[in-house]
């Protein structure tokens, strides 16, 4: 009796031990594959990484580039200071580049007046007294309207008043016509 009590206890046990294997032998196998499934993307995970940071790179130095030009081009047209002097020196250059002989473009003075303190900016406001043809009446007035564009490098302005003059009027002659305008303008700068 003790032996068969003994056999059936060695049996229970060898039965629990063989369901306890298979069980933990089970959850072994599904942790392996688990890992290896983490590995496999670890791995894919790193080469993203390469290639983010090679693509990072590459294109780093263009933004870092294009950062720099765009800063340029923002002093530029909307500069730190008043800086009469880059401003006076616009406006001659864009009337040199409009008075012709037969276009006529000529600015006859120019009152700067004291700047403003607004919320986000400060303003120059200045007068310029003008005398031009049609064509480039419209092209001086066109130059004002596209100031301030990045890509133009002519600082942010706006015209808060003009007043108007024909010379010449005649029926007949527009192609000659000239006009002699007053122009009240506003020049932007930073705080």
């Amino acid at each position: 009796m003790q032996l068969k009590t003994y056999g059936l206890l060695c049996l229970i046990l060898l039965i629990s031990m063989g369901f306890y294997s298979y069980k933990n032998w089970n959850e072994y196998a599904l942790a392996k594959e688990g890992v290896k499934q983490n590995a496999n993307f670890i791995e894919v995970l790193r080469k993203q990484d390469t290639e983010v940071k090679t693509t990072y790179e590459s294109k780093v130095t263009y933004f870092s580039q294009l950062q720099r030009e765009i800063s340029k081009n923002l002093e530029m047209i909307f500069p730190t200071k008043d800086d009469y002097t880059s401003l006076t020196r616009q406006l001659d250059a864009f009337e040199e580049n409009l008075s012709k002989k037969s276009d006529l473009f000529e600015v006859s003075n120019i009152d700067f007046q004291t700047p403003q303190v607004k919320d986000n900016s400060s303003v120059l406001p200045f007068k310029m007294s003008i005398r031009s043809s049609k064509e480039n009446f419209t092209k001086f007035l066109h130059m004002v309207e596209s100031s301030g564009a990045l890509n133009s490098n002519i600082r942010l302005m706006d015209i808060s008043s003009i007043k108007l003059n024909f010379e010449n009027s005649s029926e007949e002659s527009d192609a000659n016509d000239l006009i002699s305008f007053t122009v009240y303008i506003n020049a932007y700068f930073q705080k």
